[in-house]
């Protein structure tokens, strides 16, 4: 009876090894797909991977909101080819999508697809680039930068402020061209930085956004080690101040 408890003792743990073992495999076929909608003219918009008629909707689809990162729009999704329609929201029945596309991610690849343009003429890219890694011993933070206003000019995108010795500049940014992530110090030197997007040929400013305190010492310094990117939006000369020019930030890994 005693030898009969041990085996079955044993069978036991090894079943529980075997189960936990195939728990902390990776799940194979997945990819990262983070959905950013900068389509100006709708505040909200669903995203549908069902490829279903708009009364059908279910609790899959995804909302976007217009200009504003999310973290429920950073999606594990299948690597293989999948279609996804886009809808004004709210959506009525009979309610036709306002943009589709076809995707097919490779397993383990980091994207972003970018929904931009205009209302008559919607358009879309995909970007597969993974963040950098930072070590303890680096004090840094990457910042990369995308041009999705449909319209504008290119334009010369600058870090400036507290601490740098020299502003960090990247040039010739066009319409739906991004940059790499480049490497700004993050140290306890650093204050605060500005980054000003500015149109190529005239010198002019057409957006910032403020980075305050960016090497603060507090435990949980929101840029220090980390990744961001920021999205130059909307249209030039718009009507709707919801639509004008503006920057919104991406939170990446």
């Amino acid at each position: 009876m005693k030898k009969l408890t041990l085996y079955m003792t044993a069978c036991l743990c090894l079943s529980m090894i075997l189960c936990c073992k195939k728990a902390l495999q990776p799940e194979k076929d997945i990819t990262s797909l983070t959905i950013i909608n900068a389509l100006p003219g709708n505040r909200l918009m669903w995203a549908d991977f069902s490829n279903k008629p708009a009364d059908q909707f279910n609790s899959a689809g995804l909302m976007l909101y217009y200009g504003l990162y999310d973290p429920s729009s950073r999606l594990s999704v299948r690597a293989r080819e999948q279609k996804l329609n886009f809808y004004k929201y709210p959506f009525v029945k009979g309610d036709q999508s306002l943009y589709q596309l076809t995707l097919n991610p490779k397993e383990g690849d980091i994207n972003t697809l970018f929904v931009t343009g205009t209302q008559s003429q919607p358009e879309h890219f995909v970007v597969n680039m993974k963040p950098p890694y930072y070590k303890v011993t680096d004090s840094l933070v990457g910042l990369r930068f995308v041009h999705l206003s449909a319209g504008s000019a290119p334009v010369q995108v600058k870090v400036s402020g507290q601490g740098l010795t020299t502003a960090i500049t990247t040039n010739n940014l066009a319409y739906k061209g991004i940059t790499q992530y480049l490497p700004i110090p993050a140290s306890s030197k650093i204050g605060n930085l500005l980054i000003e997007f500015i149109d190529q040929a005239s010198g002019q400013l057409v957006a910032s956004y403020p980075l305050n305190d960016v090497g603060g010492t507090i435990t949980d310094n929101p840029w220090r080690y980390r990744n961001y990117t920021f999205a130059l939006k909307g249209l030039p000369g718009a009507a709707n101040v919801a639509d004008a020019v503006d920057v919104f930030k991406i939170n990446d890994y």
